[in-house]
């Protein structure tokens, strides 16, 4: 990673790539860290833990500052065995055309991660002209060889959201999961907008293993606002360039304005301190500050977005207190409300 003074003196490139790999610590980000850190180490049979929150509050953060920590843990063994790689982070391939994730894409992606090839190299060649290349089978047994000569014990999936937001059947990244299952100690860490929560009701299994863990914004008072106030401060100080970030003024604006969304403010700063670094006298602007704003609807939109998202994600949560489950009955209720609808959603579709 490069230092400030280097991203400084550096290219925008190189300012980027000091951004983008930029994690300043705050209150929120750290009560989530504290949460997850247990469950990301070595135990029997897989761990699965989902951080889930709004569009905006610094989830991939989280995930290079996790791996960055895990990747510390194994210090001695990296030095003593350079070709292992015990942890990785790989962000979910959006669903086709076809509304289905590419299970090939994401088997390709966790491989070039573990620096390994690839089905889509074609690495693997039928052993007579008569076998058929089966692409899918193959991605799947190449990433299990890539775990295991990369002894692979952590996997960080960014954007799990796409999961949720495609067609592709739990029977499909189910057999990822049940690979993963079967390893010792394996600690699988996935981060999602609001509504990746819902994944865990593609199966049973899934309900059982998945501990689901709320990364929260900073909210309308005055604890929330110093908790920000100080971790914007630190940001603005710590970026790449030569100017002073004067943010005294607007801090209250920019709050509101980001509704309070850690990883939104600091898109916020980055487009407004790299603009103005590109005017003929570099040097911090209000009013290209104000431009770099969101616009008022896409405020609106987000913000609503995120309440709603606030609000569904609570059955989901474990509790301090103790929960009022569901009775059996309630439970048989359901499913026969369940069933029903369905019955009668497939009718409607036959006519």
């Amino acid at each position: 990673m490069l230092t400030r003074e280097q991203a400084i003196a550096g290219s925008e490139k190189d300012k980027e790539d000091y951004m983008d790999a930029l994690v300043i610590p705050h209150r929120n980000l750290q009560e989530v860290v504290a949460k997850v850190r247990p469950r990301m180490t070595a135990g029997v049979g897989l761990s699965i833990t989902m951080v889930v929150g709004p569009t905006g509050i610094g989830k991939s953060s989280l995930g290079r500052k996790q791996l960055l920590q895990l990747l510390s843990l194994y210090k001695i063994q990296i030095q003593e065995n350079p070709a292992i790689i015990p942890a990785v982070m790989v962000q979910v391939n959006p669903a086709d055309k076809e509304t289905e994730i590419n299970m090939t894409v994401l088997y390709a992606r966790l491989c070039s991660a573990l620096l390994a090839p690839t089905a889509l190299d074609r690495f693997k060649i039928p052993k007579s002209l008569d076998e058929t290349y089966n692409l899918a089978r193959s991605s799947s047994l190449m990433f299990q060889a890539a775990v295991s000569g990369r002894n692979l014990q952590h996997l960080i999936l960014d954007e799990a959201i796409h999961f949720v937001h495609s067609s592709t059947g739990p029977l499909h990244y189910g057999n990822l999961l049940k690979y993963l299952s079967n390893l010792s100690g394996f600690n699988l860490l996935l981060l999602g907008a609001y509504g990746s929560e819902e994944l865990i009701h593609a199966s049973g299994q899934l309900a059982r293993r998945v501990s689901i863990v709320h990364y929260s914004r900073y909210k309308r008072c005055d604890a929330d606002f110093l908790e920000y106030t100080t971790f914007i401060k630190s940001v603005a100080a710590a970026m790449p360039y030569r100017f002073e970030i004067d943010l005294e003024r607007n801090l209250e604006y920019l709050f509101h304005g980001t509704f309070g969304l850690p990883g939104e403010s600091i898109d916020v700063l980055r487009e407004a301190a790299a603009t103005c670094a590109q005017e003929r006298y570099p040097r911090w602007s209000e009013k290209i500050f104000l431009k770099s704003m969101p616009s008022k609807e896409a405020h609106k939109t987000f913000a609503k977005e995120t309440l709603r998202g606030e609000e569904r994600i609570q059955p989901f949560l474990c509790m301090e207190r103790a929960i009022e489950y569901e009775t059996e009955d309630q439970i048989l209720h359901r499913l026969k409300e369940e069933d029903a609808e369905s019955k009668g959603l497939n009718g409607h579709l036959t006519r």
